[in-house]
């Protein structure tokens, strides 16, 4: 898999003050049994106390979610996906800071059990679409969708669910005719796992208005083929490749508040710094099934990408 391996900071500029509450300072991270919470906070966490801040895991509903916990409390920590954490600078100029340590790419998926649909352009309005919990980061990807393509926008028939894998077991059960998510490209995972039993197609999630999406001049967006089903071990005695497609991916981001929020020459500003320093030195998940997961995503060639968008 390809990372991001800049620690480059992409401060969200602007010096608007705004007063913290005290309290625990916490990092918002995911669903209790998801990725966000049980492998990327913790190393969040680790990097943070080498300079003793006392930040603490927390569960969220996900990376809008995360979003609007920062900008209640700017001194908090979220996990999320770049593209949500994006759009929420760009609607709240001058309140985020944020970072891409390079931990990890996630990957946007819709899955279909209509053999008909093989893209996402042009698809009726009364089509079932069923997306995961309404803050959750793949429900805000989605919505961004919808403001690049008139078919999505007009889409009526939207159900949310309590998470990816219900949303995809709608699909497979003939509830919903589309479900769209966001997820590291994990094959072992239950969403992948429940997509393959079922036999239901992957529809490549890519255009040319994704791939230009920019912030502080850095894209958003980059295309990638990820690989959908496991090898198995048939596979592996066959030399048989598993399935691929070619789809975007974007980085797992770290935000705070903007330093700029805290008043100049105080404790807060200077610690609001050295915390945005910090999380710049997280490390991605290793070991286990993290290894397989980072190779299941390569960069793609412009010319494959081009006759892909070309089609």
């Amino acid at each position: 898999m390809s990372l991001r391996h800049s620690t480059s900071v992409l401060l969200l500029a602007g010096f608007s003050v705004l007063a913290h509450s005290a309290g625990a300072q916490t990092i918002h991270a995911g669903s209790p049994t998801g990725s966000y919470t049980n492998d990327f906070c913790p190393q969040v966490e680790k990097v943070l106390r080498i300079q003793y801040f006392e930040h603490r895991c927390a569960t969220s509903d996900g990376s809008g979610d995360n979003v609007a916990k920062v900008l209640a409390n700017p001194a908090d920590v979220g996990l999320g996906q770049f593209d949500v954490v994006a759009a929420a600078n760009d609607e709240n100029p001058g309140q985020l800071a944020v970072v891409d340590p390079g931990i990890g790419l996630e990957c946007l998926y819709a899955v279909t059990s209509d053999t008909h649909v093989d893209s996402l352009r042009g698809l009726s309005p009364r089509m079932p679409v069923a997306l995961p919990p309404e803050r959750s980061g793949s429900s805000g990807t989605f919505r961004y969708l919808q403001t690049l393509d008139e078919s999505l926008a007009q889409m009526r028939s939207i159900t949310y669910y309590d998470s990816a894998l219900s949303a995809v077991q709608a699909v497979a059960q003939g509830d919903a005719a589309l479900a769209f998510f966001v997820q590291f490209p994990n094959t072992r995972n239950p969403v992948f796992e429940a997509i393959n039993d079922a036999g239901l197609e992957f529809v490549p999630v890519i255009n040319r208005e994704i791939l230009r999406r920019q912030v502080s001049g850095q894209s958003v967006y980059q295309p990638q083929e990820v690989v959908v089903t496991p090898a198995g071990l048939l596979g592996r005695l066959t030399g048989r490749d598993p399935k691929k497609i070619i789809t975007t991916c974007m980085p797992v981001v770290l935000f705070t508040g903007d330093p700029g929020l805290f008043p100049e020459g105080s404790a807060e500003h200077q610690d609001q710094n050295d915390l945005i320093q910090q999380l710049a030195k997280t490390q991605a998940p290793s070991g286990g099934e993290w290894t397989d997961i980072f190779r299941n995503a390569v960069a793609v060639s412009r010319e494959r990408v081009e006759s892909l968008l070309d089609r």
